[in-house]
Parts: structure tokens; C-alpha cells; sequence
């Protein structure tokens, strides 16, 4: 079953159901299920998938980077930072979820599209508030009668799922749009509560409303059961413009940091999509104003972004990226090689041997070393 057709399906049957009678006082922190009840029966069965994220080989386990998106959670957290158990997973999507059981799912997607602890902030303060709240088990409540519909998506009685399901368990809660909108409202207060800057939030989602609007689809996945995200991004200006202004935070520089030895990882992952459009965006808005230590790398995967995409021009706008990404130190070395094909293409011969032969040094085990010296020796016999 697509994700279009999953998140239609729950938009149907919460539809057809009765809401809720009256929502479930706030979680406390320490606060477990009362054995046997509705409640119980959901953090067991997240508890049992939580078994096979945590040893899962696309949990991300670099100590930098969980200790920099941790920070941030127990910030927004406080008292319950002690209940919630965080996994980084590499899944090339935007997606954060704070489970019923205290699960933490971030994928590294949404890590990417961040640029620094506020924007996480804000993100993590929306998923709290579900948490806090109950959502899940409200929609649980409502949900866990129709038993065939969440067998078909994989799920099957009692929330037990295989790691190859990460991705639907992510997206499995699709909460009501009142409840996305409470969870907006209350994650922004909660965020700006602990001193994040606020404006973090409306920066964060202009670039998610021009991604949308870069990806050319009626039907923007990330976003299908929240709120439009030009609403959105309307409430959070208005909400900014009404906090009183006082000294924020953001923590760009250690949230750079922390990311940088994943971002040529995760730009593959995201080239790998074939979302262009949208991915040239993204990349863009990425550069824009990136710290010299990643200027290289960006600026080589928005080349390849614009050659992969192959519309008019983009050829052009490649070779000029590929060599103004070489003028970085943190350039990759590809970026080397793509400079010296395109040098070679337009008979550039001398400047072409020299970026070919900067490519071999910097990268002496390349699995492309052969046809690369087959090009340098085919150049160096030019008159």
C-alpha cells in the first residue's frame, strides 16, 4: 500500500468513527499504563518495534550527533527527557515522531533540511506536544477496532512490525488536523519557552513551503495529513510577531558541526530520490549563507543535482558549480574529476590534465582510476 493510499485510508476511517468522548489528562513524567487497559496494549506493541529500531543497521549511532539532537530534546523535554529513548534513522525523508511508549524517531532527512538547534527545536517541541498530550492513544482509541485496516498496513495486531516498516511506523499516527495545529501551537510555546528563537521556526518553514512548491506535486507526502504549509508558515509569523522580543538561541554552529561529517552522505541520499526540483532547492537553500567547511561539498551536489536533472541549461549551471566547488578545500574529490571531463569536453586540454590528475591524487583508490588515466593518456598524446 502506497503512503498516498495509507494516509487516505486514515483520513476515511477517522472520518466515519465517533470522535473520542473526552480526551486523557496529560502524560506525567514517570507516568506508565495502568496494566490491561487500552493504553497498555499500545506501548506494548511500540515497545516491540522499538526492539528492532534499536538494532537496526540504519539506526545512526555517531555520538556527536545524537548528543546534539539529545540536547535539544531534553531542552524541550525537561522532567520527561528521562522517559524518551532517541534513534537517528537514516531514512532520507522529513520526518520526527514521538511515540506513545517515548520512542524518538528522527529521521536524518529532517536533519538535513535544519540549520541549527532552534529550527530541531521547534520540530521536537511539535512532537512533544503529541506525546504529552496523547494523541496517539486517542487515535488508537479511535483506530484499533478496524483491525483490517491496520493489517493491510503491515502492522497487523498489535503495532509489531519489522524494521522494514520504519518508515510506515513513522507515519503510522495520522492525527487529525486540529490535533497537528495544537501540536504547532503548543510546540512553538514550548520552544520559545526555552529561549529558541522564534523566527527559527518561520525561516524553517518559508524553505519547507518553497521545497513544496519546487516539487511540482499536488500532493506533498511530507506534509499530507498536517495543516497547508502556506497556513502554517501564516501561524507561525503571527505567533513570532507577538513574542516579546529578548536575547534567543539558536546553536547554529554546533548543529553545523554535529551534521557535517553526514552531509555528503546524505546528499547522496537525497539525490538518490530523483526529486530534482525539489532537491535543487533544498541544496540552495542549504548553501545560502553555509559555513566555509561545507561551501565545496554543497556546491558539488547542487552540480550534480542540475546534471542529473538534465533540463535546458542545466549542463551550464553544472560546470560553473563544479568549478566554484573546487575552489573550496572541503570540495570532494569528484568534484575534481567533473571539472576536468567538462575542461576536457570543451578542448581544454592542459587545465584538463591537471584537474584529472588532482582527482587521482586526492582520491588514489578511486574505482574509476582506470578509465580516468585512460582520459589523461589520451589527452597527453594531443599535440
Amino acid at each position: 500500500m502506497t503512503s498516498r493510499w495509507r494516509a487516505t485510508a486514515c483520513a476515511l476511517l477517522l472520518a466515519a468513527l465517533p470522535a473520542f468522548a473526552a480526551p486523557p489528562p496529560p502524560l506525567q513524567p514517570g507516568e506508565r499504563p495502568a496494566a490491561g487497559t487500552t493504553e497498555a496494549e499500545l506501548w506494548y506493541g511500540m515497545d516491540q518495534a522499538e526492539k528492532d529500531i534499536a538494532r537496526s543497521p540504519l539506526r545512526v549511532r555517531d555520538p556527536q550527533l545524537n548528543a546534539c539532537v539529545q540536547r535539544v530534546l531534553c531542552a524541550i523535554t525537561g522532567d520527561y527527557c528521562r522517559d524518551l529513548r532517541l534513534y537517528i534513522v537514516d531514512v532520507p525523508q522529513f520526518n520526527a515522531q514521538m511515540a506513545p511508549n517515548g520512542m524518538v524517531l528522527v529521521f536524518t532527512g529532517a536533519l538535513l533540511r535544519m540549520h541549527d538547534e532552534a529550527e530541531l527545536a521547534f520540530v521536537l517541541g511539535h512532537e512533544f506536544t503529541h506525546y504529552r498530550l496523547r494523541h496517539g492513544l486517542q487515535f488508537w482509541n479511535q483506530a484499533k477496532h478496524t483491525s483490517a485496516v491496520f493489517t493491510s498496513f503491515g502492522v497487523g495486531g498489535g503495532l509489531v512490525g519489522g524494521l522494514a516498516q520504519v518508515v510506515g511506523m513513522a507515519s503510522l499516527f495520522q492525527y487529525s488536523r486540529d490535533f497537528e495545529r495544537q501540536a504547532d501551537r503548543d510546540g512553538f510555546q514550548t520552544a520559545t519557552a526555552h529561549d529558541y528563537d522564534p523566527q527559527a521556526a518561520v525561516r524553517l518553514w518559508t524553505r519547507m513551503l518553497a521545497e513544496e512548491k519546487a516539487s511540482h506535486s499536488s500532493h506533498f507526502t511530507i506534509f499530507a495529513s498536517h495543516p497547508k504549509t502556506a497556513e502554517r508558515l501564516q501561524d507561525v509569523r503571527a505567533a513570532a510577531a507577538q513574542v516579546t522580543p529578548r536575547a534567543w538561541q539558536d546553536g547554529r554552529a554546533a548543529y553545523a558541526a554535529a551534521m557535517r561529517p553526514f552531509l555528503a552522505h546524505w546528499l547522496d541520499e537525497e539525490l538518490a530520490r530523483r526529486t530534482y526540483d525539489s532537491s535543487i532547492q533544498l541544496i540552495t537553500d542549504l548553501r545560502d549563507g553555509a559555513p566555509d567547511d561545507s561551501a565545496g561539498t554543497l556546491d558539488f551536489y547542487l552540480a550534480q543535482a542540475y546534471r542529473q536533472r538534465r533540463s535546458d541549461g542545466d549542463a551550464a549551471r553544472a560546470s560553473d558549480l563544479y568549478r566554484q566547488a573546487i575552489a573550496h578545500a572541503d570540495a570532494p574529490a569528484a568534484a575534481w574529476r567533473e571539472y576536468g571531463l567538462d575542461l576536457r569536453q570543451s578542448g581544454q586540454r592542459a587545465a584538463a590534465i591537471d584537474a584529472l590528475r588532482r582527482y587521482l591524487q586526492l582520491a588514489p583508490q578511486a574505482e574509476d582510476r582506470a578509465f580516468v588515466e585512460q582520459y589523461l593518456a589520451e589527452l597527453e598524446k594531443q599535440p
